[in-house]
């Protein structure tokens, strides 16, 4: 069965454009074009329409007015109306008349196409490309966040450093550039001593410095185990302001891992330790393949040992009864003046 089709636009181009795309698909379409509504109510009387196409927007009655005199004439009949239009009431007014399918110019021919398929029933041959997937929205630079930071802590600085004491980023000045590099160099210290203390106390403290002076705070927060940031700012100190600013810092130190991460930046190191002991406090474990000499020298390690005096007073008690060559008596020893209390003779 042949299926008859009505374009409906006093703009030639659009009209051709439209029946072109049409006769691409190939299923024997018998395509007619009028300029104006009467023209395609007066070619409708000629013969019966299946598909109506009509824009909007024509001289004389509207696409609307076509299609409601085209249903009362014919209820079966499909209606894809196309417009220009952008205005509320209109598309207001395209909704209500509650056409088959509608588009907006440019007329996108890919789904033009397949409604027109859709609409009369024929054999899918459109392939419909899948909604583009959105674009993940770009995540903030390190720059960006310490922006940020500091517009919400009304911060005059704030200065990310790794671990040997360079700045990553910063936003904002210091209130002396020139004290800077020193200032850097002892912050580091500092840090790298707080994590040491931390780890001594709980692996999951975070060290947290507070400077509090006439005119600037300064906050010294470390940023997982290898990063710090510095912030500088009047008041932020303060006991009225201070929890204000610590959860600022713990709100944007998740946007700075994520960002020290997505650079490839190491910023957690836990580690894999028994019981989660630094190595340098684990008990010594003694080798299995010890050579039995070392053997013996190691369990004489730590065996109670005996004083000269104690010494010297065993043998009293017990007497002289050494036979070794190489060894002296206790008479001996006296006449030398190596006994405890005894002057050597002459």
């Amino acid at each position: 069965m042949t299926h008859r089709v009505l374009i409906v636009d006093d703009q030639k181009d659009v009209s051709r454009l439209l029946r072109s795309a049409l006769e691409t698909i190939e299923h024997g379409l018998e395509v007619v074009e009028a300029p104006s509504g009467e023209e395609a109510i007066l070619e409708s009387t000629r013969k019966r329409v299946d598909l109506l196409i009509s824009d909007f927007r024509l001289p004389g009655i509207t696409g609307v007015e076509l299609l409601r005199k085209f249903r009362i004439r014919n209820p079966d009949v499909k209606i894809i109306l196309i417009t220009g239009v952008s205005d509320t009431r209109s598309l207001r007014e395209i909704e209500e008349a509650k056409a088959d399918a509608y588009f907006s110019k440019p007329v996108p021919m890919g789904d033009f196409l397949d409604a027109v398929e859709r609409t009369l029933g024929l054999a899918r041959t459109i392939v419909q490309a899948p909604p583009p997937t959105p674009a993940e929205p770009e995540k903030d630079t390190l720059a960006d966040i310490l922006v940020k930071l500091r517009r919400d802590m009304k911060a005059i600085a704030v200065l990310l450093l790794d671990a040997t004491g360079k700045i990553q980023a910063e936003a904002g000045t210091l209130p002396d550039p020139n004290t800077s590099l020193a200032l850097m160099s002892t912050l580091i210290s500092l840090h790298n001593a707080g994590q040491k203390a931390a780890s001594l106390l709980d692996k999951n403290v975070d060290p947290l410095h507070l400077f509090h002076g006439e005119k600037t705070d300064g906050i010294f927060l470390a940023i997982g185990t290898t990063h710090a940031i510095f912030v500088v700012g009047p008041g932020i100190g303060e006991v009225g302001n201070l929890l204000n600013a610590l959860e600022i810092l713990a709100k944007f130190e998740v946007e700075i891992l994520a960002a020290l991460e997505k650079m490839g930046e190491v910023v957690q190191v836990e580690p894999e330790v028994p019981g989660g002991i630094p190595a340098y406090m684990e008990p010594f474990t003694q080798p299995e393949n010890l050579s039995r000499e070392f053997m013996k020298i190691f369990d004489q390690v730590g065996k109670k040992t005996t004083d000269a005096n104690s010494f010297w007073d065993t043998v009293v008690e017990k007497g002289t009864t050494y036979a070794e060559p190489d060894k002296l008596t206790y008479e001996q020893a006296s006449r030398l003046g190596l006994a405890p209390g005894g002057d050597a003779k002459k």
